[in-house]
């Protein structure tokens, strides 16, 4: 699931995902959108931004968190200590990030799946 409201961010976040193998879920570029999308399917993984049209993201990122999804940070907007205090299994990667970065934070977000799960394979949605 990516949740981000920058089209060109997003854009290259799709780039990234779809290069790995895997399924996009999203754009969402409201909290709201994400929502409701999450009711409908649990994302393998979310890649967050903080900052969205409609406000910050932690309202998700609570569900996301109770639901064992592992989150990734994506933002400019990051408090890194306030992110690692209430999400502590999350991983943060500041804008402007590489796409190597990135991936790397995907990849470990999907290995150190909080829930304990098998690994996704090639096709599921992040």
């Amino acid at each position: 699931m990516v949740v981000e409201d920058e089209f060109f961010v997003a854009l290259d976040i799709q780039d990234i995902v779809e290069g790995m193998g895997h399924l996009m879920d999203g754009p969402y570029p409201t909290v709201r959108e994400a929502s409701d999308a999450l009711c409908s399917q649990k994302p393998t993984c979310a890649i967050l931004d903080v900052r969205l049209k409609d406000g910050d993201v932690f309202p998700l990122a609570d569900a996301l968190d109770a639901a064992a999804v592992p989150i990734i940070f994506h933002s400019g907007h990051a408090d890194d200590a306030h992110l690692r205090r209430r999400y502590p299994l999350a991983l943060i990667c500041s804008k402007p990030s590489s796409p190597s970065a990135l991936q790397s934070a995907i990849e470990d977000a999907i290995r150190n799946d909080a829930g304990g799960a098998t690994p996704p394979t090639s096709g599921e949605a992040t």
